[in-house]
């Protein structure tokens, strides 16, 4: 069982940003598997890939309706958005340097940045998007 599972007080009530957050959650806890393998060192790289690949996807279609539905928190957002790339980044220019303890670090970091996120930036986006008709 993962260390980080997605349940209902992670939700900010809009499906579509919902599903997404989901398969956030599931890139994680395949961090953590890999670490309880004794694989994290070899498999943070293609987590780390895959990270950097779905959340360029994931923030530019929250920013996307955001944008389109005049929510006034789109500037926090693109912030907070832009500190998660750069931390990502960094921590592959890491890897490729073979930064020793890598993988614990960035499971900490991902497990505290996507619940902290979702739980107090996004979920106040809900409102705006269910008055632009997103359920």
């Amino acid at each position: 069982m993962s260390l980080f599972t997605w349940n209902e007080k992670y939700s900010v009530h809009v499906e579509a940003m919902d599903t997404q957050h989901k398969k956030l959650f599931e890139l994680i806890a395949k961090l953590h598997e890999a670490m309880s393998a004794g694989k994290g060192n070899a498999e943070v790289g293609e987590i780390l890939r895959g990270l950097n690949e779905y959340t360029t996807t994931h923030f530019a279609d929250e920013e996307k309706y955001m944008e389109s539905f005049g929510y006034t928190g789109l500037a926090e957002q693109k912030k907070q958005h832009q500190i998660f790339i750069d931390k990502i980044t960094g921590y592959e220019k890491d890897l490729s340097e073979k930064r020793l303890g890598l993988s614990i670090e960035v499971l900490n970091f991902l497990k505290d940045w996507l619940v902290n996120h979702i739980q107090t930036i996004d979920a106040k986006y809900s409102e705006n998007f269910h008055s632009h008709g997103m359920k």
